[in-house]
């Protein structure tokens, strides 16, 4: 039994290249895991949630809660409770220690007074105070710097030994690699082209962007993989509107929404598909109806179920008390709306601008009821939560319903209000040509260049055999240096808007010659697979070019991927699409292709290796490594 089944799995070409594709995955996402042992970049802003989460003091993000509960989850594993402890340990010891040192303060001072009776004791008492009073201070400037919960986490700052950062780093580096496998096994699902997903999985596994981005406790490697699946499952339901398929679509639709609003994307397609199914009579109208309705009961019961564990974590004050209402504090544990009780308690409000007229609002009072704001005095300037142009609506108690709602209106608002400028925003036009990478993180002091040198054998073999014949520039610091980037292959990259042109380009072409030329038959499944991947890159790019808000590198990542996939169809509709006589002379093409781009893939991925894993180099190697993003 157990033969036939592994028998099978060798047989099957994409399972065996799934898993080849997977463990070369593996291999790169997690080297180098734990290095740096320091907080790089937006690990300070998720390691802050994680830390709140475990010490349930509430917080505000923009982004639904899941990928923040996964990254916490995983961090269970890994030490953050004893990390949580030990912070709160020496933050005693601390406050002990400072009021010992203004106890000994007092001590000196009093003793350094009496000058007129000054003799060898009690200049040898001053002597050993002193000697405590030093002794305190260095340990308080110790702990200080590197205990206190949250305050000690910071950009640059060095993990506890308490936590084992490769292992709360290594979810994320799971999916970067599951994400690789699943690349290659998408491709070939389109293509059945063994070169073709063959090189669509070598884009992946070499994408400096899309490993970086996955080494580091962020949620980017989770929506990255989980939209990417919601689309191949689909695309599996158009081929075969089955509920094993439609479940698929089900679960992880449910999942990229609850872990960013972007990953709408993998909703639309499928809706997209499930009215073509509908239109083109695929589906019966009483199993459309039913899958329908599990969809639309199942999603927003999963989304609403991720918040119900986010507040129930998160049951005490915290800092994200100043973006929500009075009677949302009032929900909290230690604040001042939790007893007092002149706050007008169980009210929500909307504001009239986003209504016509009064009676817009009316159908509200199905499920709430609502008035004009009595509460407004012009003459009073607080409480400022209540405006004269609001209504109010009348909650039978504040509990779950209301904080949901309450918590997701300000979501929309405040990343809708974001105009604070950055070094690293980006635009959609930067990012066809590849431009405006991300500093993540550098240690470059030359005082610390004794934990700069290289040390791995990687380091020491690449500054010697690869580093050394660098281009030097005139000038540089002959320092060794480490930084971490998150740059994209820009030449990949600079293509990718080409290459969708011309797919476009060439399904039109297939569709001309299929019908009215009759020189091809009529390939329903790559037309339609074509068209949707098309959707994908318009939808996972579009919204980006509408919206003012700054914009980073990641979030073309959904984009780059389907354009990717995108180009295989390109390959595709160029080589194998039409009827040639000799397909062999094709295959060899095509794995030529396929052979040439790895070779350059790996040639520039080595030559970049330091700014990928943060080793150190040489800062006369910096130039050359520079001019290939």
């Amino acid at each position: 039994m157990f033969q036939q089944f592994f028998k099978k799995i060798i047989e099957n070409k994409a399972i065996v290249g799934t898993l080849i594709f997977f463990v070369l995955g593996i291999f790169t996402r997690f080297s180098y895991l734990e290095h740096p042992k320091e907080v790089v970049f937006d690990e300070f802003h998720f390691f802050h949630f994680i830390a709140e989460y475990e010490e349930g003091q509430y917080f505000f993000d923009i982004h639904p809660p899941l990928g923040k509960l996964i990254l916490w989850a995983n961090a269970q594993m890994n030490g953050l409770p004893e990390f949580i402890e030990e912070n709160k340990e020496n933050s005693r010891t601390q406050e002990n220690l400072e009021t010992e040192q203004k106890q000994l303060k007092k001590e000196i001072v009093a003793l350094q007074k009496n000058t007129t009776n000054m003799n060898a004791e009690i200049q040898q008492k001053i002597g050993e105070l002193k000697k405590v009073y030093n002794a305190n201070k260095e340990k308080i400037e110790y702990l200080s710097h590197n205990s206190g919960g949250l305050s000690s986490i910071s950009i640059g700052k060095e993990y506890s030994d308490t936590l084992d950062i490769a292992g709360i780093r290594s979810l994320p580096a799971f999916f970067g690699a599951a994400l690789v496998a699943l690349m290659f096994y998408f491709a070939y699902f389109l293509t059945s082209s063994y070169a073709i997903s063959t090189l669509i999985g070598m884009l992946t596994l070499f994408s400096p962007a899309f490993l970086v981005e996955s080494q580091y406790v962020l949620m980017d490697s989770m929506l990255m993989f989980f939209v990417v699946l919601g689309a191949l499952f689909s695309f599996q339901y158009y081929a075969n509107p089955s509920w094993k398929n439609w479940i698929g679509v089900i679960i992880t639709s449910a999942i990229v929404i609850s872990i960013k609003w972007t990953g709408a994307t993998a909703i639309a397609i499928a809706g997209i598909i499930w009215i073509i199914l509908l239109f083109q009579s695929k589906i019966s109208l009483k199993k459309s109806i039913a899958q329908f309705f599990a969809f639309w009961i199942t999603v927003p019961a999963f989304y609403m179920g991720t918040f119900a564990i986010h507040f129930a974590l998160l049951p005490n004050s915290g800092e994200g008390d100043a973006f929500h209402t009075p009677e949302f504090r009032a929900t909290l544990e230690n604040t001042s709306e939790n007893v007092n009780t002149t706050i007008i308690p169980k009210t929500f409000f909307l504001n009239t601008k986003n209504f016509s007229s009064p009676a817009t609002i009316e159908p509200l009072d199905f499920f709430l009821k609502t008035k004009l704001n009595p509460h407004f005095n012009p003459l009073l300037s607080e409480p400022l939560d209540y405006q004269k142009d609001e209504y109010i609506l009348d909650w039978e108690n504040w509990r779950f319903y209301g904080k949901f709602i309450e918590l997701n209106r300000q979501m929309g608002e405040r990343s809708a209000s974001i105009r604070d400028t950055h070094p690293f925003a980006s635009r959609p036009s930067d990012w066809i040509h590849g431009k405006k990478a991300i500093y993540l993180w550098n240690k470059n002091k030359k005082e610390n260049q004794e934990d700069i040198l290289p040390e791995t054998f990687i380091e020491k073999f690449w500054n010697t055999t690869i580093g050394s014949h660098f281009t030097k520039p005139k000038v540089f610091n002959d320092t060794y240096v480490q930084q971490l980037h998150l740059f994209p292959n820009a030449t990949l990259w600079s293509i990718l808007p080409y290459s969708t042109i011309l797919l476009a380009i060439s399904l039109l072409l297939f569709l001309f010659f299929s019908v009215y030329k009759k020189k091809y038959e009529i390939n329903n499944k790559i037309i339609s697979h074509t068209f949707f991947i098309l959707i994908l890159i318009l939808i996972n790019i579009l919204p980006f070019l509408l919206v003012e808000r700054p914009q980073f590198l990641y979030h073309a990542f959904e984009g780059v991927l389907f354009a990717i996939l995108g180009l295989g169809l390109t390959l595709y509709f160029l080589f194998l699409a039409p009827s040639y006589r000799n397909t062999k002379y094709v295959s060899y093409i095509l794995w030529g292709i396929t052979i040439v781009t790895t070779i350059a893939l790996v040639l520039l991925f080595t030559i970049t290796l330091p700014l990928i894993y943060g080793f150190s180099f040489h800062d006369s190697m910096a130039h050359t490594m520079f001019q290939f993003f």
